[in-house]
């Protein structure tokens, strides 16, 4: 018989919505972020990219905030907040030709007014804030080796902290990372990345390394954070894995299963980040917060 161990998320919001997901994030404080749109289908790579709306559901505390952004020239991965209240959109793939190149990170005030945008690079896996503002930035293989007209790719070192106006302020060059999979940003004091091909999962203090893991098993952890057990790793959209740690090795353990106080399974995106892990799922929002 195969063990399961069984997490158990609060509702914390009733919520579902007529609009289509496409991605979210945990900020740094825990507050949850979503991006909606009514689009049915996005084309990462048709240029240029058609100008759209897109709906930003920010959950905090007790309330959910809505921020309409309207014609939005890309379609936005990824989302995070600066702590000035200010809202950061990321489009994944970016294009370079010749002279051009998309500028696809956009900062915008809590009344969808633009501020400013900049450039981030092409092949971008994950999108990251902490409290000083610093932007950490993760790539996939093609933003590191160059694509989509990159000769010279921004994401070459694998993992790249910006300041809040784009500037590069730090690149993981030493690391030789081919895939940045997963990154998890709990504070400019407590930064971890996982990466191919060494598969070390490594802790950064202030930009510098403290503590690395090797990670052992087949599987690829997309997603993660620590409790008292251990590692939890997300290593596919249905996945949730238990992971051991011992001797600074972590090895799979069992599978989790996420469900409601009643028992039930929450089936939907999830989210970790430092402590907090979210669950959307069809008919609110769960939550459980790792002490």
């Amino acid at each position: 018989m195969i063990k399961i161990e069984k997490l158990v998320l609060q509702k914390c919001f009733d919520y579902s919505s007529s609009l289509n997901f496409i991605g979210g994030q945990i900020a740094k404080d825990g507050t949850l972020i979503l991006i909606e749109s009514d689009l049915q289908e996005l084309d990462f790579f048709q240029r240029p990219v058609q100008k759209n709306n897109w709906t930003i559901r920010i959950f905090k505390d007790d309330s959910i905030e809505t921020v309409e952004l309207k014609n939005v020239p890309l379609i936005p991965t990824e989302v995070d907040l600066f702590s000035d209240g200010t809202l950061l959109i990321v489009q994944g793939r970016c294009l370079k030709d010749g002279n051009y190149i998309e500028r696809n990170a956009r900062r915008y005030n809590p009344n969808g007014q633009l501020i400013e945008a900049f450039t981030l690079g092409d092949g971008i896996e994950h999108v990251q804030i902490d409290e000083t503002d610093t932007i950490w930035v993760s790539y996939f293989d093609e933003g590191i080796f160059g694509n989509f007209g990159w000769e010279k790719p921004m994401g070459s070192e694998g993992l790249i902290a910006y300041r809040k106006n784009g500037s590069k302020l730090w690149g993981a060059g030493s690391y030789g990372i081919i895939d940045c999979y997963a990154l998890n940003v709990v504070s400019s004091k407590e930064v971890y990345f996982y990466y191919y091909d060494d598969f070390f999962l490594v802790r950064l203090n202030e930009m510098e390394e403290t503590i690395r893991y090797r990670i052992e098993g087949d599987d690829t952890i997309t997603q993660f954070m620590f409790d008292h057990k251990g590692l939890i790793g997300q290593v596919d959209l249905s996945t949730i894995m238990r992971f051991r740690i011992r001797n600074r090795t972590i090895t799979p353990k069992e599978k989790i299963q996420i469900i409601d106080e009643s028992g039930k399974p929450i089936i939907g995106p999830m989210f970790m980040r430092g402590k907090f892990l979210f669950a959307h799922g069809k008919d609110g929002i769960y939550k459980k917060v790792f002490e």
